[in-house]
C-alpha cells in the first residue's frame, strides 16, 4: 500500500517442521521477516523488522503434547502461559474471562513478539498497519492475540549485530521515563482493540474481532 512517498509490503522467512507429532516445538510456529518500502523507481529499502509466534493448540491437544511445554519451547512464549491458563489444567484463566467480560474462548494464540520500524518511518501509524496486516496472514484460526508492549530503549541487548540495528533504531531519542512509555504503547495499540490485562505486562484481542481499517488507522 501507498504512505507518503512509499509503497510497504512484508517479506517473510522460511522455515521447516520434521514429521513426528510428539515434539511440543512442531506446534510453535515461529516467523520473522521485515517491513521493505518501494519508491517510484522500485528501489527497495529496509524498514523494519517483526517477529511473531502462532501456537497451535489445537493441533497439540489432539497429538497429546503438552501444551505447557509448548510454551515453554520459548522464554518469550512462556511468558504467557499464565496470563492465559489457570495452572495445568488448560482453563482459561480468570484473568482473561474477565477481560473480556466471560466471552473468552478456548483456541490458538497468536503473539506478535517484536516489531520495529526505522525513525524515517514513524509518526504515521505504519507499525499498526503492519501488526493489522500480521493479524489478517497468520491469526487464522487464533482465539486470541497477544503483544507485551515495552519500551525498546529500556531493553538490554549484547550482541554486536543486534547493537548495530538498535544505533539504526535511534533509539536513544525515544522517552527514558518507563511509566510514560509503557502508557503511551498501551494507548497507541489500543487502536487495533488490544486490552490491558491488569496486573500482567500483556495485552490481549479476541482473534475474531473485527480489526480497524487501514485508512482509519493512517495519519
Amino acid at each position: 500500500m501507498l504512505i507518503g512517498d512509499y509503497y510497504f509490503h512484508l517479506r517473510f522467512d522460511g522455515g521447516e517442521s520434521a514429521l513426528e507429532d510428539d515434539d511440543p516445538s512442531h506446534y510453535v510456529h515461529s516467523t520473522h521477516g521485515t517491513v521493505i518500502g518501494l519508491d517510484k523507481n522500485d528501489n527497495e529499502t529496509l524498514v523494519g523488522k517483526f517477529h511473531i509466534y502462532y501456537l497451535d493448540i489445537c493441533a497439540a491437544v489432539n497429538a497429546s503434547a503438552s501444551v505447557f511445554d509448548m510454551f515453554d519451547c520459548h522464554a518469550v512464549t512462556l511468558d504467557y502461559y499464565g496470563a492465559i491458563f489457570t495452572g495445568d489444567s488448560l482453563d482459561i484463566s480468570d484473568k482473561l474471562e474477565k477481560l473480556f467480560k466471560f466471552e473468552s474462548a478456548w483456541g490458538n494464540v497468536l503473539i506478535l513478539e517484536r516489531l520495529e520500524i526505522l525513525p524515517a518511518f514513524r509518526g504515521r501509524n505504519l507499525g499498526l498497519i503492519v501488526m493489522r496486516r500480521l493479524i489478517e496472514r497468520f491469526g487464522s484460526g487464533a482465539a486470541y492475540v497477544a503483544i507485551k508492549p515495552f519500551p525498546l530503549q529500556k531493553e538490554y541487548i549484547g550482541s554486536r549485530e543486534e547493537d548495530s540495528w538498535r544505533t539504526e533504531l535511534q533509539l536513544s531519542n525515544l522517552d527514558k521515563n518507563y511509566r510514560r512509555a509503557i502508557a503511551k504503547l498501551h494507548r497507541h495499540y489500543r487502536q487495533l482493540g488490544f486490552k490491558t490485562m491488569k496486573g500482567t505486562p500483556f495485552m490481549f484481542r479476541m482473534g475474531n474481532d473485527a480489526l480497524p481499517s487501514t485508512d482509519d488507522l493512517v495519519k
